[in-house]
């Protein structure tokens, strides 16, 4: 046999109502109590003080004042000193601004690696020079223990900007060059 669930009634459920017993006792409590505030407000104070009664008051003495001495003390306000002094600044030169040469060559080059192959030194050449770096370099030195090493110079420069241009370049190309005297 088949049953259909979708139509067959919920046991259990319950439906809710409105407790219309708790809406007159909150709304019978809310009316009593206004009630009860207003019969209070509305209520005169009928006791009487008796007039009868006096409190004596006694006259309250205030200290004399002793005299002291006044010791004068100078008005040491900074208005008042700055006024009464003079600040006279140290003579400086005037600053003059010296032309820069822009024909000037620095004396820096740059050195981007060392090689013990002279091959691998003239291929970084001809990758710097392809990058368009000026005056690249290979030169032979012999370190103290008598080994022969090439390194690879960039320079010198016309000027520190295009010395700085060319150290950002360098290391775009993941080398870190060392500024040396040339």
């Amino acid at each position: 046999m088949i049953r259909d669930y979708a139509k067959e009634p919920k046991v259990g459920v319950i439906v809710p109502r409105q407790p219309r017993f708790a809406i007159i006792l909150v709304a019978s409590t809310l009316a009593l109590t206004t009630v009860l505030i207003i019969a209070l407000i509305s209520l005169k104070p009928d006791h009487k003080v008796e007039d009868d009664i006096v409190v004596p008051i006694l006259p309250i003495e205030k200290p004399k004042p002793t005299l002291t001495e006044k010791t004068t003390t100078p008005d040491f306000t900074y208005s008042v000193i700055l006024k009464q002094t003079e600040v006279k600044p140290a003579h400086v030169k005037v600053y003059e601004s010296t032309p820069k040469d822009p024909t000037k060559k620095t004396n820096h080059v740059l050195q981007v690696a060392s090689f013990k192959s002279e091959r691998d030194a003239k291929e970084l050449q001809s990758k710097l020079i392809k990058k368009k770096l000026a005056n690249v370099q290979v030169t032979q030195s012999t370190a103290e223990s008598g080994s022969i090493w090439f390194r690879v110079m960039v320079g010198p420069f016309q000027n520190r900007s295009m010395l700085n241009k060319a150290q950002d370049v360098l290391v775009q190309m993941n080398f870190s060059p060392l500024e040396r005297k040339y």
